[in-house]
């Protein structure tokens, strides 16, 4: 019998255990599978012992991961390394020191063009472990994470600082938000703000609404919008009305459509009976999150009909009545 083959019977093996009530002799097939250094071994034996809680197993997935970091070949693309963190965070492993280590992990592997960094998700997995934890110097990482050179691994640093919850983690996003030059970055930003303390966020994300990247400032419109803040309404229409560029204005229409709100849904039928047939035809596609309203699918019927416009009611058509 092939290596390959003698793995696979190892993998049946575990993945034919009862977990849920496993003997000490029953247990053996995840102890071995965890010193074997073989990463698909490792990894089915990490999700095992996550998913049933087996937290005795702690220090013999620490002894793996510290293995795994010490020999990288054997753990190609890091997903043993992965698995464990993932399930030394679910069982709540108190060793801060494991998950710093994996903060620090990096792993340069070939790929076509070049070499990518495969330890991405390593670190990020182990700063929300420490996050979660509230690690004292936790911040201070997470700061080093924000300028990861892996866009995963940034934007994971940006929720766990959300999760944080505090002041200092709140500024450290808006500092972030105001000087970063990745676009994608400060959507990320913008939106896990919203997600996190909207009421106070509101304001601050309010002012990229202004952006000069059309990207940004209808993801700004949108992490508002659904957010469905009291105040979301106003500042998006008093934006609405502010511009005359059909780009600019039509950005807003879902998101005063995600506020769901009577005003919301009265300013849209607005635009609707009055706006040109191209905005007209794109507020009705924003409004198709109203579908199964019978009341507001009735009310923008008759804002359609009262146009008179045959590619309108086409459009109301396919939106609202098709199936």
């Amino acid at each position: 019998m092939g290596r390959k083959d003698m793995i696979e019977d190892k993998l049946a093996a575990l993945r034919a255990l009862d977990a849920s009530s496993l003997s000490a002799e029953e247990e053996k097939p995840l102890c071995d599978a965890l010193k074997s250094k073989n990463r698909e071994l490792i990894t089915a034996a990490s999700t095992i012992i996550r998913e049933h809680e087996l937290g005795h197993f702690c220090e013999e997935m620490a002894d793996a991961f510290y293995a795994l970091l010490e020999n990288a070949k054997k753990d190609k693309g890091c997903i043993a390394k992965r698995a464990l963190i993932e399930a030394l965070d679910v069982l709540q492993y108190e060793d801060d020191d494991l998950f710093l280590a994996g903060l620090r992990c990096t792993q340069p592997e070939p790929v076509w063009g070049g070499r990518e960094d495969t330890a991405a998700l390593v670190r990020a997995n182990s700063a929300f472990a420490l996050a979660k934890r509230r690690y004292p110097d936790i911040l201070f990482h997470l700061a080093d994470l924000m300028n990861d050179p892996d866009p995963a691994a940034r934007r994971c640093a940006i929720w766990a600082i959300a999760d944080m919850g505090d002041e200092k983690a709140e500024l450290m996003l808006r500092v972030f938000g105001l000087q970063c030059q990745n676009e994608d970055d400060v959507v990320e930003c913008l939106t896990v703000m919203m997600k996190c303390n909207p009421e106070r966020s509101l304001p601050f994300v309010a002012r990229f609404l202004e952006h000069k990247s059309l990207d940004v400032a209808e993801s700004a419109a949108l992490a508002i919008g659904s957010s469905r803040e009291p105040e979301a309404f106003e500042i998006l229409k008093r934006h609405y009305e502010a511009h005359i560029t059909p780009e600019r204005r039509d950005i807003l229409l879902l998101p005063i459509a995600l506020i769901r709100s009577d005003n919301a849904l009265h300013f849209l039928l607005g635009v609707v009976r009055e706006a040109h047939a191209a905005t007209t035809e794109r507020a009705l596609k924003a409004m198709a999150i109203f579908r199964a309203d019978e009341a507001a699918r009735n009310a923008i019927r008759a804002a359609v009909w009262d146009r008179d416009e045959a590619a309108l009611k086409d459009v109301y058509t396919r939106l609202f009545e098709e199936a």
